[in-house]
């Protein structure tokens, strides 16, 4: 059990979940939350946990990002401070660590902002490249990050994609999460420039166990099925089979 410290709306069904406690786990990997039994709900409601990313870490909390979704986000999303819920993890393998003297730039689009927190505490020079369909959410944290507010860039509206402004020749490495098209999309702007950055994408599917056992995660890559829980959720751009990712 974990007792949460506060369970706060950022924007229109997206809430921030803080939990205390000293807690494993780096960027990019998740953790499986759920509430414990409330007065008139089972247990057993839902049955299942949800797969939510790590988006905040420190000595004495963790925090996950999440949008109110189905029965188990809504709930979770009634949960008040002082209340506990139910933690497992971390699992899965996150974003690299690597060489400070690289170049790195971090791209979220939509609910993608939410494991790209914690990566830019841990790159605080990176550039930040944030799109959002409709209200944003999440900015006033990465500005907390950063060494400079010109190093966060961000698109707003259906009509504005953020990878339509970003120079991958600027970078060695991208780190970057959100909807596949837009993951694809990096992808394909990298290799049409012939850019030599290598391109992490951290990939989303639904979930039952989060330890790679019920093969439910499991998506297509070059070196055959892989599990999004267990080998995943990020993998590099080169991997994965762009036509399963966006039937997902």
């Amino acid at each position: 059990m974990a007792n949460i410290i506060s369970n706060i709306q950022v924007a229109p069904s997206v809430y921030v979940i803080k939990v205390a406690g000293q807690w494993a786990g780096g960027m990019g990997q998740f953790y499986m939350v759920r509430p414990c039994a409330m007065q008139g709900i089972a247990m057993t409601d839902p049955l299942l946990s949800r797969p939510l990313s790590i988006h905040d870490q420190g000595d004495d909390y963790i925090a996950f990002l999440y949008r109110v979704k189905g029965r188990g986000t809504t709930l979770l999303a009634n949960v008040q401070a002082g209340q506990e819920i139910q933690l497992s993890g971390p699992f899965g393998n996150g974003f690299p660590i690597v060489d400070e003297h690289e170049s790195v730039a971090l791209v979220g689009g939509g609910m993608g902002v939410a494991p790209l927190l914690l990566a830019a505490k841990h790159y605080h020079q990176a550039e930040i490249y944030l799109g959002f369909n409709h209200q944003s959410f999440a900015v006033e944290s990465f500005e907390q990050m950063v060494d400079r507010a010109d190093q966060i860039h961000i698109t707003q509206g259906q009509y504005h994609q953020i990878t339509d402004i970003i120079d991958p020749t600027l970078y060695s490495v991208i780190m970057a999460c959100g909807p596949a098209g837009m993951l694809q999309a990096l992808a394909e702007k990298i290799k049409a420039m012939r850019a030599s950055t290598l391109l992490y994408i951290s990939t989303e599917k639904r979930m039952a166990c989060g330890i790679g056992a019920c093969l439910t995660c499991s998506i297509q890559t070059v070196h055959g099925n892989r599990r999004v829980c267990k080998e995943g959720p990020v993998f590099t751009a080169e991997e994965v089979n762009w036509n399963d990712l966006s039937h997902m």
